[in-house]
């Protein structure tokens, strides 16, 4: 740090995420060739309340803000302050995020090279376990007379960073500095040689929290590539802000194929049940809307089941997490097509329905309207959400690629054969709506020559 232009930048915020999060304090010191020459601090109106935790934490009150500057009003002075320097901070994607955020929101562009304290305890003592800026204070000894201040904790990073320098020397610093600039929007906590050892090929990554815990699971074409993008969006994207604060790890299973990958990725996430996973998580008993036709007329009901172990699938016109979302969908359902909403089981009893009375329905509910025309409509109305009929009449053999083969029945991949080995290798597991559109959607569009096997 004896040359080149350092700015220390901390901020303490309201507490929220995404557009709710707003800063309330930023303060910067400026480094020149090893030297303090400036210093910025302010208070800033979040233009709304302050959480009473936060007021706690940092001892910064409502009253306290009522007078301050609103973000735009310090904008350029702050931007001509952080400008041409190297923005330091302790975690520093979560203190850029919300200044380069603030400073879109006025039409400044900042993309400033980016150094954090955090990967810098990590490299320098790796002997520890703990690298908070409270870890730091005390385990340096680190003089802070008002914690969770902007100006105060800018202060106790660049402490520390001279700590480090004095008792690691200056070639270390600039080694762990040259790194951090190749790998700029890497997590804090993720070692930059776990994200280099990624493989550029198919297959699924896993990213894990410091217990090992799995956080999210997701697959590509191209691992590292992919777990990188992740990174990138964390200044930009609160979601992936959080999974990239939370993250310790970067685990990796590798595929043949993509289409491997695409089952991989749905089975890992039902099975680990990722927090930061919410499309693909499997749940035990979902909604189905259920066909019957005992009568002349079809009827449907939204009855709770285990898909993997319901066996009468051409019944199902539909399958959603919760009895609201179906109910929904067929009111919905209704409304378009001038559907009777009893044999919907939407309106119990017997009789003419609501609907009828306001000239909404046809009449199927007291036979106004012939079974074949209404039997008709129900089935084009929702078509698109039954699970469709197996088209073949035994389990079938996909080709995947040159020498390896996906066994289906039922929508059901059951395993995989490598015709060059001659190895079948069994996939476990019942039906399941995910696979199902990723074995139907890749039979449609890829169009591969399919053979009957066994």
């Amino acid at each position: 740090m004896t040359e080149g232009s350092f700015v220390f930048v901390d901020i303490e915020t309201n507490g929220g995420s995404g557009e709710r999060g707003r800063v309330i304090e930023v303060a910067a010191i400026k480094i020149i060739d090893g030297q303090v020459v400036d210093t910025f601090q302010s208070l800033v109106n979040p233009g709304g309340g302050l959480p009473h935790w936060i007021t706690g934490l940092t001892g910064i009150t409502e009253s306290d803000l009522v007078g301050a500057p609103y973000f735009e009003d310090i904008a350029a002075q702050l931007y001509e302050f952080l400008e041409g320097s190297i923005f330091v901070a302790h975690n520093v994607l979560f203190d850029y995020s919300f200044l380069k955020r603030h400073f879109a929101e006025t039409g400044y562009r900042y993309a400033p090279k980016l150094f954090c304290t955090v990967k810098l305890s990590r490299a320098m003592y790796p002997e520890y376990r703990g690298h908070s800026l409270e870890k730091i204070i005390e385990r340096h000894d680190v003089s802070v007379e008002n914690r969770h201040r902007a100006l105060d904790d800018a202060r106790a990073m660049y402490e520390f960073v001279k700590i480090a320098i004095n008792q690691k020397g200056q070639e270390a610093f600039d080694s762990n500095l040259k790194l951090q600039l190749k790998t700029r929007s890497l997590p804090p906590n993720v070692d930059e040689n776990v994200i280099l050892g990624l493989p550029e090929t198919n297959g699924i990554y896993i990213f894990e929290d410091d217990r090992g815990e799995p956080l999210y699971v997701g697959k590509s074409v191209n691992i590292r590539a992919r777990v990188r993008s992740h990174f990138t969006n964390a200044t930009s994207i609160a979601k992936e802000l959080r999974m990239s604060l939370q993250s310790h790890n970067v685990s990796y299973i590798k595929t043949e194929t993509e289409i491997e990958a695409l089952l991989l990725e749905s089975m890992k996430v039902k099975e680990l049940q990722p927090i930061f996973n919410r499309k693909l998580r499997r749940q035990k008993s979902q909604s189905l809307i259920v066909k019957s036709d005992m009568g002349n007329y079809l009827t449907f009901s939204i009855e709770n089941h285990d898909l993997s172990e319901y066996s009468d699938l051409a019944k199902v016109y539909g399958v959603f997490s919760n009895r609201r979302q179906a109910k929904l969908k067929l009111e919905e359902t209704a409304r378009a097509y001038q559907l009777c909403p009893k044999l919907l089981g939407l309106e119990p009893g017997k009789g003419e329905c609501f609907r009828r009375q306001l000239g909404l329905c046809r009449g199927a509910c007291v036979g106004l309207e012939s079974a074949a025309s209404y039997n008709q409509r129900v089935e084009f109305a929702l078509d698109r959400l039954k699970i469709a009929a197996w088209p073949y009449g035994s389990k079938v053999s996909v080709p995947i690629s040159a020498t390896r083969s996906l066994i289906v029945d039922q929508w059901t991949p059951i395993g995989l054969y490598d015709a060059e080995d001659d190895n079948f290798t069994e996939i476990e597991g019942g039906f399941d709506m995910d696979t199902y559109k990723i074995i139907r959607s890749y039979i449609r569009t890829k169009k591969p020559v399919v053979s009957k096997v066994g």
